[in-house]
């Protein structure tokens, strides 16, 4: 009998171990918001669609459901995939691909970095999403201004997300990552995304630098790079971020994207400001924007929000949006 509760006993630290090694997560947001414009025409890029003065249930943070995991394969490897479903709560719909947030699989080296496959935000991405206190989230968000005119965020060659992608993530190095990957056009023809990032983190400061560009297929010779600098004073992080494109295939129409914003503790949550500025060669894409918002944790998974954004755009009447939400992640 006590020899076969010990064995039980080994058997059972063995299954432990090998449960610590490999482990699958389900995370998850679900956000709404009441929003309403007053109908201007310059528009904004996270408000009602088009120039409705109606009130709108939508959302702000894009609605998710994923899975991750991850497998320790043993002298210093491991394998990572991540599938995410993104859909809209206020009406139930899914979203088409279904798989339409991340879809990869991934080896890590302690040493050497990752190794990724499959449709994954562009490196170009993430000194913009970092550079935007709204995180390209909600009425308030510079979001997809602060691409400078180039592809939209939907894009299928990329521009946020790239499909058919191989990509490299470098291990951290004294604050310094790389990342670099290519979007494959495969037979469709839309040309690859190639694309490569530079960041820095350390203490107060966070420095990034962006590329990316499309070649060959219908949108060849479009592009964007990209500038991020910030500093965290404590009370308040500052960011500023630069970004230029060429915003026509085959063309050399550049435009620019300029922002300030700031990310400050409040109480129980974040004071969001930020300003930005789209000057392009093509009049109808030039932006200025204006935004301040507030989130306050309700908890570690829930919080509400309130924010507004001004629009403003050369022979358009201006666009005030506000939003009041509550977001839960899990």
């Amino acid at each position: 009998m006590k020899k076969s509760l010990l064995a039980l006993a080994v058997l059972g630290a063995f299954a432990g171990a090998a449960t610590a090694q490999s482990s699958v997560t389900i995370y998850g947001s679900v956000d709404l918001a009441v929003a309403k414009s007053n109908g201007g025409t310059a528009g904004n890029n996270g408000g009602p669609a088009g120039a409705s003065k109606a009130w709108t249930l939508q959302q702000s943070n894009g609605n998710r459901l994923g899975f991750r995991g991850n497998e320790d394969l043993g002298g210093g490897l491991s394998a990572q995939f991540q599938i995410e479903h993104r859909f809209t709560a206020d009406d139930g719909n899914a979203a088409n691909p279904f798989w339409a947030g991340r879809s990869y699989v991934q080896l890590t080296s302690a040493s050497a970095g990752s190794l990724y496959l499959g449709r994954e935000y562009t490196p170009a991405f993430w000194p913009a999403v970092k550079s935007d206190p709204f995180g390209w989230d909600g009425v308030g968000q510079l979001g997809s201004y602060m691409w400078a005119g180039y592809l939209s965020p939907a894009n299928p060659n990329g521009g946020v997300r790239s499909s058919n992608t191989v990509g490299y993530k470098s291990p951290k190095m004294g604050g310094l990552t790389f990342n670099g990957a290519v979007g494959l056009s495969e037979t469709t023809g839309a040309g690859r995304n190639n694309g490569f990032n530079v960041e820095y983190g350390a203490g107060p400061i966070y420095a990034a630098m962006g590329y990316e560009k499309i070649t060959d297929g219908a949108a060849d010779g479009q592009g964007v790079v990209n500038f991020a600098l910030h500093y965290d004073f404590g009370m308040a992080k500052v960011m500023g971020y630069f970004a230029k494109a060429n915003i026509l295939a085959g063309g050399d129409t550049d435009s620019k994207f300029y922002s300030i914003a700031a990310l400050a503790p409040m109480g129980s949550g974040n004071l969001k400001v930020a300003y930005g500025r789209l000057d392009a060669d093509v009049d109808a894409v030039d932006r200025k924007k204006f935004a301040i918002g507030y989130d306050h944790r309700l908890s570690k998974r829930t919080n509400v929000y309130a924010d507004l954004g001004l629009t403003r755009a050369p022979g358009r009447t201006n666009n005030n949006t506000f939003a009041l939400g509550v977001k839960h992640t899990f």
